[in-house]
């Protein structure tokens, strides 16, 4: 992504939670595909998007941007002073689609303290990871992860438990952990309200964006509309990046804590045996 490009996404990640709703609908496809920018028409930015001329043109303006053309020639400025930047329109299959929004989430974590994120899910007293929907496969995975480098690392919602009890339990030692990505639940925007007082990390998709100043963290997921089903393959390789981090940086700790998981697996029989 080019330095323009990314003082572009910069300006949509500080306006989101200003923007309509349209102009999120906008935000979302544009940060998912940065390059269509330069690649589609205003129009046809509207068209993909199924809004109007008049909304994306309102969009690039609350940006700070007098129109469409003035980022355009920015990105096109970068392509020649030699940055590599797509210019004419590719195929969008779902791999390519994968991969570019992978791409993403790591150009993410560079422009971000990660060392610092990831010694603060080492260090902190007690992990809790809350997922809900689609999320709690992501939540419940992430939560095995971290379980092979560390101990206290805790899952919400308990099936058929409510959370508010769990809630009470966290400190300021704690960190909390809430994956929403798509279709949140009602009670989503009462509970990260709930845990503004806590170190919280919020890891969702673009739409998630609006809750970035309750938050202590967030990191963004770019999620494709062009399919029909959602692709997870973005948060599952954050996750597992993390999850390695916090394993590298504990180093002996980890690896001492992973081999009394693994004898446990040994002691109780729970596991087939290697062939």
């Amino acid at each position: 992504m080019t330095k323009s490009a990314c003082a572009f996404n910069q300006r949509i990640v500080e306006h989101y939670p200003q923007l309509s709703a349209k102009a999120r609908v906008v935000a979302d496809y544009l940060q998912h595909h940065p390059d269509k920018v330069l690649i589609q028409s205003t129009a046809e930015i509207a068209s993909a998007c199924q809004v109007s001329k008049a909304s994306v043109s309102r969009f690039f303006r609350q940006l700070g941007y007098q129109d469409h053309q003035q980022v355009c020639d920015e990105l096109r400025q970068e392509r020649e002073w030699g940055q590599p930047l797509l210019t004419s329109e590719a195929s969008d299959t779902s791999e390519h689609s994968d991969l570019a929004a992978i791409s993403q989430v790591f150009k993410q974590l560079e422009q971000i303290d990660c060392e610092a994120l990831v010694k603060q899910i080492s260090q902190a007293k007690r992990i809790t990871i809350i997922g809900y929907r689609n999320s709690y496969p992501l939540a419940l995975h992430f939560r095995q992860q971290l379980m092979q480098c560390r101990k206290q690392v805790y899952l919400l919602p308990v099936p058929g438990q409510s959370i508010g009890e769990e809630l009470a339990q966290l400190g300021d030692k704690d960190l909390v952990i809430v994956i929403g990505i798509r279709r949140r639940p009602k009670l989503f925007t009462a509970l990260i309200e709930q845990l503004q007082n806590l170190n919280c990390l919020l890891i969702t998709d673009q739409s998630g964006q609006c809750y970035r100043t309750q938050v202590s963290q967030l990191l963004v997921c770019p999620m494709s509309n062009h399919s029909a089903l959602d692709s997870y393959a973005a948060p599952m390789s954050l996750l597992a990046h993390l999850s390695n981090k916090v394993y590298d940086y504990l180093a002996h700790s980890a690896q001492t804590h992973s081999n009394q998981v693994s004898n446990n697996y040994q002691l109780l029989d729970e596991l087939e045996a290697h062939h």
